[in-house]
């Protein structure tokens, strides 16, 4: 009779068919993956023992040596090499920088994605992953570590991303297919090799735990399980689907999807308004990153993942592409063989050393009674020996006597020489970054620096790489964080000096805008007294992350610090312009405190503008209005000297033009008594008329006492400007400007 399924077991014979395509597709990406990856696998755990000292002797001569009992010493020097590789990258932390680049983007949101971004390194500890990174990577030639998202707290919804490093890097296994550069990996597989009994206590009684592990799972890669358990993996890939998107005539792009999607307008579905709208569209590819965990048979968990790469920075140290095949190596690898002869060519020394108290005996024949106690020469300490001394002829025998063989040590310790400069040629350092004495008591200073920044230019390369990789991550942070905000929230901001400020976010693709303007519910988080004035959208815009490199933000800080007191010791002056940025490099308790009041007492115009606290606000107010009022009343008062000097030389020009007409006034009168001709007298009465009328018009227009003025009320001024002239006392003053009162 045959069996018919229902629907729902239809269902689930579709996913169970699809499940194992995904896991068929799993395995054979593993299988590239590791095939492309097995030489430097090999080498790179070769690298790794060797840099520990355990794999520093080759196994066949180690052993042929211990059998003859000979020494084998390992003088590992790759630690003190390496220390001074990651001495230095802790020293040099790269910071990530955020840059606005279109399309709504803006430089204080730009701050803010750089804070998140700072905050996000501190939350992870990130410092650790960082340096354990670059040391693996110095050994084996690379390594990964991983973007994780978690909850903030535990008591909390919200999430953010964290930078946490692998257990294991060797479990780690991306792809082949990916940019030139390293990044951007296709696929990648992270490796966890279970019991039985610790499979059943995580993923309970799957398939494979009901058929009791079997060996044999059909096409299943050798090693996925085994009697004694299973592997299963975690396995993410991108699928890139083609679409299509729309540019609108308001500069948005949308999908198709989005295109043709139609609203419900009462009870019917109304035609999309943004067809008519299209004015471009082009072909595109969509990138979706998906993640499981399964087994050998089936899929164990399904995540959603939200970014569109691989969470998966990755530090690379020498990768070169040679003829298609990767190479990929550390500072160990070129280092092994300087390091083999080192250690064989000090070992070959103190065995020569040791075996010059050894050298064969020559004793005669006639001593051979004695035979016992010079065997155990070499390994007893005897009082004394007998030998003897004539032979049964009555003939003196020499006394028993060394062989006297000489070990060529001096040449021992030339090639040891010769190994420790090959050590030091191939890393890259030199005696003087170690610490050692160049040997030339007239070297200068100068001559050692300049010794010591050829080792450092040789750093750089190595500390280059972590940089990329750092640069990767913020790229993949900066597409992941702002996804993870579903609605808005306060958020942790840190500046580059390690302060801390928060501010509102909120996802515009989560939470639209209402008109173009923040919606209410967010606008009601704004808080002053907080600092919590602006609500910034991290979902707009295109923005671009760059790395800032050189000394830690500590390091140069005092450097700052110790360039500023100098400045400070020369010239005093300089305290109050740039107390505060002196007090906030240093290291003393209390420091920020002093800052603080330093840049209270710092003048209007080097005020900082972007104080976020309301009282800080009201204090630079209060000082730019002060300021202002004394630059006012300055200004008063040279206007109002000036105007004493006009109007002084004003009345001592009238006072001039007056008493000439009068004196002109006076001449013409006596002329007139003196004379007795009519016609002279008529012509000097029409003299004396218009004397009169001048004399009148001169009064009637502005009077003397009208012009002078008021005496102002007038500030005390510096001792370069001149004292005015106190002008005639008016009877009716003229308006004059007036100075701003100091108790104002």
């Amino acid at each position: 009779m045959p069996v018919v399924l229902s629907s729902k077991s239809k269902s689930r014979s579709k996913r169970i068919d699809k499940d194992a395509e995904t896991i068929e597709k799993s395995l054979k990406r593993f299988k590239i993956t590791a095939e492309a990856e097995a030489e430097w696998r090999q080498k790179a755990m070769e690298d790794l023992n060797f840099s520990i000292g355990t794999g520093q002797w080759d196994a066949a001569v180690k052993a042929n040596r211990e059998l003859e009992g000979k020494p084998c010493l390992t003088i590992n020097r790759a630690p003190a090499f390496l220390r001074q590789y990651t001495g230095e990258e802790r020293q040099h932390r790269p910071a990530m920088l955020v840059s606005p680049v279109g399309s709504g983007a803006d430089i204080e949101t730009a701050r803010i994605h750089q804070g998140v971004l700072r905050h996000i390194e501190v939350a992870s500890q990130a410092d650790v992953t960082y340096d354990n990174s670059y040391d693996w990577m110095m050994r084996t030639g690379c390594c990964p570590w991983r973007i994780k998202t978690d909850y903030i707290s535990d008591m909390s919804f919200d999430q953010e991303p964290r930078i946490e490093p692998f257990d294991n890097p060797f479990s780690v296994y991306l792809s082949p297919v990916r940019r030139a550069d390293g990044t951007d990996p296709l696929w990648g597989h992270i490796i966890a090799d279970y019991s039985k009994e610790d499979y059943i206590a995580e993923f309970g009684e799957t398939d494979l735990a009901r058929l009791n592990f079997p060996s044999q799972m059909g096409n299943a890669e050798p090693g996925w399980v085994t009697k004694d358990g299973c592997r299963v993996a975690e396995y993410w890939w991108i699928d890139l689907e083609p679409a299509t998107i729309y540019q609108l005539d308001d500069g948005r792009v949308v999908t198709k999807k989005d295109l043709e999607k139609r609203e419900r307008v009462g009870g019917k579905f109304a035609p999309n308004q943004l067809k008519s709208r299209v004015v471009g569209k082009r072909d595109t590819v969509i990138r979706k990153v998906n993640c499981i965990i399964h087994d050998a048979a089936r899929i164990l968990k399904r995540y959603d993942y939200l970014g569109k790469y691989l969470p998966f920075p990755e530090v690379n140290g020498v990768r070169l592409n040679v003829n298609g095949k990767i190479y990929r190596a550390g500072m160990i690898r070129d280092y092994r063989d300087a390091q083999r002869i080192y250690d064989f060519m000090v070992t070959r020394a103190v065995e020569q050393v040791d075996l010059a108290g050894k050298d064969p005996l020559w004793v005669p024949e006639e001593n051979a009674q004695w035979d016992e106690d010079y065997r155990k020469m070499n390994r007893t300490n005897f009082s004394h020996l007998y030998f003897k001394v004539y032979n049964d002829e009555g003939k003196q025998l020499p006394p028993p006597a060394r062989a006297g063989r000489e070990a060529p040590i001096q040449a021992m310790q030339e090639l040891t020489k010769q190994a420790d400069y090959d050590m030091k040629a191939v890393v890259g350092i030199y005696g003087p970054t170690l610490g050692e004495e160049s040997g030339n008591a007239q070297e200068s200073g100068i001559a050692i620096f300049k010794r010591q920044e050829q080792s450092d230019t040789g750093m750089v390369a190595w500390h280059d790489q972590l940089n990329r990789a750092i640069l990767w991550q913020a790229k993949i942070l900066l597409d992941l964080w702002p996804k993870l905000i579903p609605a808005a929230r306060v958020q942790r901001i840190i500046n580059p000096d390690d302060s801390v400020k928060h501010a509102i976010v909120f996802n515009s693709e989560n939470t639209p805008l209402q008109g173009g303007q923040v919606p209410p519910e967010i606008a009601a988080m704004r808080n002053e007294a907080l600092g919590l004035t602006k609500a910034y959208d991290v979902g707009a815009g295109n923005y671009d992350v760059t790395l800032s490199t050189g000394p830690m933000y500590r390091t140069a800080r005092q450097e700052a610090f110790a360039a500023m007191t100098a400045v400070i010791t020369e010239n005093a002056e300089m305290l109050p312009i740039i107390g505060d940025i002196w007090a906030k490099n240093a290291d003393f308790p209390d420091a920020d405190v002093l800052a603080a009041r330093f840049k209270k007492m710092l003048p209007p115009n080097l005020q900082d503008d972007s104080a976020d606290d309301a009282q800080s606000k009201l204090q630079q107010a209060q000082a730019q209005l002060a300021q202002l009022g004394q630059q006012y009343n300055q200004t008063v008062a040279e206007l109002n000297r000036a105007a004493d000097t006009i109007r002084t030389k004003r009345l001592d020009l009238e006072s001039k033009e007056r008493i000439a007409l009068m004196n002109n006034f006076t001449q013409l009168t006596v002329q007139r008594l003196k004379s007795h001709d009519e016609a002279a007298q008529a012509l000097m009465d029409k003299q004396l008329e218009a004397i009169t009328a001048q004399l009148a018009a001169m009064h009637e227009g502005m009077g003397i006492d009208q012009d002078a003025g008021g005496a102002p009320n007038t500030p005390e001024l510096p001792s370069s400007v001149e004292p005015h002239v106190q002008p005639i006392t008016p009877a009716a003053p003229a308006v004059r400007p007036q100075p701003i009162p100091t108790g104002a």
